[in-house]
């Protein structure tokens, strides 16, 4: 998934009203940011076979690092023990590293056979979600959207920033998310690990977002 995870972070903002709207988002994609790390490094692989999944060409050949069911916990585990020292927020933190693990969750629900439970174990697990095009959008995008509101509710803006800012990100997540499922697969998996990179950008755009938003 991809805003599918945006969406639980956004929809935990009345869980966790101290932590900011780009720890919300980094959250439930911890480990689609340590991945790309881990795939360009050669610890991790990954190719590109159009027609793999209707809705995805990525073969994740091998990913226990990044998105093994026990793995998630660990990575869960060490984002809230960040969260405390940085921020002291003990309420928020639980949240936080149930948003890293929910990545798993929903990767789970989205991906063919391919998620690993721990590094060294051979089984591998997936619903397939992504199996079905129409299916991934109707999820993905009724997840993003009730996520959104659930945000804009917990949330209101302190100026214009803040307020048409804030759905101008929404509408551009949206845009990028319908055009990597409908559009043509990556060229190479040399420009997917550049594009992952680049999405990290939408971390710095939430952060300054944000800062024009308060709690509700």
């Amino acid at each position: 998934m991809f805003i599918g995870h945006f969406a639980v972070g956004l929809a935990a903002k009345p869980l966790a009203p101290r932590a900011s709207l780009p720890v919300l988002l980094a959250a439930p994609m911890a480990l689609d940011i340590a991945w790309p790390i881990l795939v360009t490094t050669g610890i991790e692989q990954v190719r590109i076979v159009p027609g793999i999944t209707a809705a995805s060409p990525l073969a994740l050949d091998y990913m226990p690092y990044s998105h093994s069911l026990v793995m998630a916990i660990a990575w869960a585990v060490l984002f809230a023990i960040g969260y405390v020292v940085w921020i002291g927020d003990r309420r928020g933190a639980p949240v936080l590293g149930a948003l890293v693990v929910s990545h798993w969750v929903l990767d789970w629900i989205a991906h063919r056979p391919d998620m690993p439970l721990a590094p060294g174990v051979e089984t591998r697990v997936g619903l397939g979600l992504w199996n079905s095009v129409p299916g991934t959008l109707i999820v993905e995008t009724a997840m993003f959207v009730g996520g959104a509101l659930l945000y804009a509710r917990a949330t209101r803006a302190r100026d214009r920033i803040g307020g048409a800012g804030f759905w101008i990100l929404i509408a551009a997540l949206t845009a990028m998310y319908f055009g990597a499922v409908l559009g043509p697969p990556p060229p190479s998996v040399g420009a997917m690990m550049g594009l992952s990179f680049g999405s990290m950008a939408i971390l710095g755009v939430a952060w300054w977002i944000g800062r024009h938003r308060e709690n509700g």
